[in-house]
């Protein structure tokens, strides 16, 4: 649970409160567009500033050696 109060935290900050939407496509655009940033490029400091996706790839090198 507190991993999803987290994203919607962050998606908030980031995202919903920085920007007006002109119509409910847009919004929604912008939620699916934000999750694959979150998820593939921004740095979490839980993570130690590295992206979701770069963690699972040095997880998966480890599980291969």
């Amino acid at each position: 649970n507190s991993v999803m109060e987290s994203f919607f935290s962050s998606m908030k900050r980031e995202e919903l409160y920085r920007t007006k939407y002109r119509s409910e496509s847009e919004f929604r655009t912008a939620i699916d567009e934000y999750i694959l940033f979150y998820n593939e490029k921004r740095p979490h400091k839980k993570l130690h500033y590295k992206t979701p996706q770069q963690k699972e790839e040095e997880f998966a090198l480890q599980t291969i050696e």
